[in-house]
């Protein structure tokens, strides 16, 4: 009798700890490639000028953004209008005390084409810093073998990263207003 009476709260016990809800995560708000499946900022600028204003003023803004553009640019040609850069943004893991502690390096690249009186920015292909290139689209996948909580932040910290540098490459593009000094 006591040996039933024990199967059966060990049965009881079983079931409620499978009964429990799984945290459900947010999954953020990234935008992905529908061709290639690859985590992809893309967008078309109206911006007056010709290929070659919209290029000179796109390398002015390369130069004043990154500190070492010789690291950076991996080609440019200023006939075509096209810059081609290899950049990275890092990424943190919080304590619980809430210190921000370096997880590691994300490196991504980023094209930006110049045509008459517009521009088209790409920022694809982000791989977490390892002995080969490891491709961080299966954070997205809460069911990948090696996907976990932290990979949702990881993808948030990106994104926030992504859009500073487009806001900036934004008001870098802009036309310079001169301000005539007429005394």
């Amino acid at each position: 009798m006591k040996k039933h009476l024990f199967i059966i709260m060990l049965l009881g016990s079983m079931i409620s700890l499978f009964a429990q809800k799984q945290t459900e995560y947010i999954v953020p708000d990234i935008p992905v490639d529908e061709d290639t499946k690859l985590i992809t900022f893309k967008e078309v600028v109206n911006e007056k000028g010709t290929p070659q204003e919209l290029y000179d003023r796109a390398m002015i803004w390369v130069k004043a953004y990154y500190k070492n553009t010789a690291e950076v640019i991996k080609s440019s040609d200023r006939d075509k209008g096209v810059i081609e850069l290899r950049s990275s943004v890092k990424i943190f893991n919080v304590t619980k005390e809430g210190t921000k502690v370096l997880k590691n390096i994300v490196y991504y690249n980023f094209k930006i084409e110049c045509r008459q009186d517009r521009y088209r920015y790409t920022i694809t292909n982000f791989n977490e810093k390892a002995e080969a290139a490891s491709p961080i689209e299966f954070w997205l996948d809460q069911k990948h073998n090696r996907w976990q909580p932290s990979c949702f932040d990881y993808l948030n910290q990106i994104k926030e990263q992504i859009q500073t540098l487009i806001i900036s490459l934004e008001e870098g593009m802009a036309p310079k207003v001169e301000v005539k000094d007429e005394w």
